[in-house]
Formats: C-alpha cells, sequence, structure tokens
C-alpha cells in the first residue's frame, strides 16, 4: 500500500517562479514575525491535484493507468496561467495558502473535464468521490498557527493578484507520495499525455 494522487506536472520555468514568489512571501512573513508558523512546499513537489486517492494498492496502479488513458483520450493540452494569492479557509484564518490558476473558458472547461473524468473513472476502482467542488490551485503553503491571521492578511492582500507564470498542461499523471522527515517524495508511476493518450 503506498498514498497517492492524480494530477497535472508543472514546467520546470513555472517552478522557479514559485519559488521566487515562494521567497518572497517567506521575507515578507519573516519582517512581521509570523514565519514560524508556515510550512513551505517545495516548488519542485508542486502541482495541479486532480484527485487525491489516499491509500493505493500496488494492484490498482493498472486500472488507475487505464483510468488516465481514458480521461487524456478525451482532452487536449491547455494552458493555464498562475495568478493570485490567497488561503483556505480564508484570508482571515488562512490554514494553507494558495495560488490561484486562470485560463480562457476553453482551457478552464477542457481542465473540468479532465478532473470529473479522472474523478468518475477512481469513483468505479472504488475510491470515494470528490465531496467539495473542484477548485483549481497550487498549494504554496500550510500554516500551523491556529490563531487569526493578523499580519499574513496583509502580506496575502498584497499578493492577491500578482502574476507568476503560465505554463501548457500536455499530460496527467499517478504520482506516489512519500511521507519522509524532511518532506514528500513524489515519484510519477504512469504519466499520460493528453493528446488522445497516443
Amino acid at each position: 500500500m503506498f498514498r497517492a494522487f492524480i494530477a497535472i506536472q508543472l514546467s520546470d520555468d513555472l517552478k522557479r517562479q514559485i519559488d521566487r514568489l515562494q521567497a518572497d512571501l517567506r521575507r515578507q512573513v519573516s519582517k512581521l514575525g509570523a514565519s514560524g508558523e508556515i510550512g513551505w512546499v517545495k516548488s519542485a513537489g508542486i502541482h495541479l491535484t486532480l484527485k487525491f486517492l489516499g491509500e493505493t494498492e500496488e494492484a490498482q496502479v493498472e486500472a488507475l493507468g487505464a483510468v488516465l488513458r481514458e480521461a487524456a483520450s478525451k482532452g487536449e493540452p491547455f494552458t493555464l496561467e498562475a495568478r493570485g494569492v490567497s488561503a483556505f479557509p480564508n484570508v482571515r484564518a488562512p490554514r494553507v495558502i494558495w495560488l490561484g490558476l486562470h485560463g480562457e473558458s476553453r482551457a478552464m472547461d477542457a481542465l473540468s473535464r479532465l478532473q470529473a473524468a479522472v474523478d468518475d473513472g477512481a469513483v468505479k476502482l472504488g475510491f470515494p468521490k470528490e465531496s467539495r467542488a473542484f477548485a483549481p490551485h497550487l498549494t504554496l503553503a500550510r500554516v500551523r498557527d491556529r490563531r487569526p491571521g493578523g499580519p499574513l492578511e496583509r502580506v496575502l492582500a498584497e499578493s492577491r493578484d500578482r502574476v507568476v507564470g503560465g505554463w501548457t498542461a500536455g499530460s496527467v499523471s499517478l504520482i506516489k507520495s512519500d511521507l519522509r522527515p524532511s518532506g514528500a517524495v513524489y515519484t510519477t508511476l504512469v504519466e499520460v499525455p493528453l493528446d488522445g493518450g497516443v
């Protein structure tokens, strides 16, 4: 058994831009004395999650690969822009700091269809259906402190319209997540291009 999820991986260029964004946010937060309460996600491991699977058996990898091929066969590459920093559940009491994803209506429709196809396919294999509406985002950090946002709220407000960069989503992947003391280590088990799965 291992933890797994299905995601779209980012371009190396966008990861570098996110790294710069995180460094800038860390500097701003540090000046306000709130940096110890935030666990930043390594930019190398940031991805657009389509479906968190949780505990997964080795025997399910082949069937999950078929789910990806089926979902990819109905899709095509699309371009997204990473823009706007905010937080879940809100900036006044942040728990997760995230970067928004935007695109032309055609791209957003393609992303929604892909996520729905992945979710439906995984449900047929016994994984639970997503209970929340899909909200495409990239997780930048997790806030450990349970106090209200305070200074962090100001930092997030100043970055709410910040444009980070774009990339073309060209494939969908099944990724294994190995949680270690140094942070999560991700291994791509299956990657399928969004071009009819060819």
